[in-house]
Order: structure tokens, then sequence, then C-alpha cells
């Protein structure tokens, strides 16, 4: 008869010791967070007064993807702002025309050449470039800076 009462005991101390263990186990698992890095700043545009542009860079993504969100609005456009969002995966190549150890990230490295974006990383500032990873020639010097990680 005692052992009777002991089995409802036991099964209850093995489901709470069950469940305790479950959530501790939860807790210490190590769920690495994304890691964005945002650039902004106004570049120029041709027919607007510039595009107010921010670049996030997620540098852990899921199955080790790089990934980018942008977001691109166009100033003065018909008297009102547009604004484009985007994102992709991108990559990280090393050296160009000017800098063998230049570090330039591609935006759509899989996609179409006219979705294909270059941008040089020097710190804190990302350099727009053109398609063939030359430095855009301007009159003033745009770039994106860095503004959280």
């Amino acid at each position: 008869m005692k052992y009777l009462l002991l089995l409802p005991a036991m099964a209850l101390f093995a489901c709470q010791h069950s469940r305790s263990g479950q959530q501790a186990g939860h807790a210490d698992s190590t769920a690495v967070a994304p890691a964005w890095i945002t650039y902004t700043g106004t570049l120029p545009c041709a027919d607007c007064s510039g595009i107010l542009t921010t670049l996030s860079l997620e540098e852990n993504g899921p199955d080790g993807e790089l990934v980018f969100k942008l977001k691109e609005t166009y100033q003065g456009v018909a008297g009102k702002d547009q604004t484009f969002n985007s994102e992709g995966n991108y990559k990280v190549l090393h050296g160009d025309a000017e800098d063998k150890d230049a570090e330039i990230v591609q935006l759509n490295p899989d996609k179409d050449q006219n979705l294909q974006r270059f941008y040089r990383r020097a710190g804190d500032v990302l350099r727009p470039l053109d398609k063939d990873r030359q430095a855009i020639p301007a009159s003033m010097t745009y770039s994106l800076k860095r503004v959280s990680e």
C-alpha cells in the first residue's frame, strides 16, 4: 500500500524535474542574435535633390549568409519623397584597381549586373562605386557613415 502512494509522488517529482531541466536547457541555449551594422547618408541623384540611403548589413545571417536591407528615399521627386526598400545577399570582395587591400561590399552578387551595387569600406564609411568597382567621380565626396552596430 505504501508503495502505491510512493509511485504518484515519484511520478510528480520526475515530471517537475524534467520540466525544470528543459527550462534550464532552453535558457542555456545560446542562439546568436543577428548583428546588424547600419550605414546612412545622402547620395547624389540626377533628377532629385538626393537619395537618403540606409544600408544595414547582417554579419551572421541564417546559414552563414551575409544579408542586407537597403532603404532609399528619393527626395523631392515631383514635390514629394519616394521610398524604395530592398533586401538580399551580399559578399565581401578584396582589392580593386586603386587598392589591392580594399574591402568591397557587393550587393546582390548572384543577380543581374543591373541589380548589383558596390561600396568600398574604409573604417566606418562606405563609398559607392560604379559597376566596374571604380570610384564615382563627383564634386563632393558622397558616402554612407556607420551609425550603429
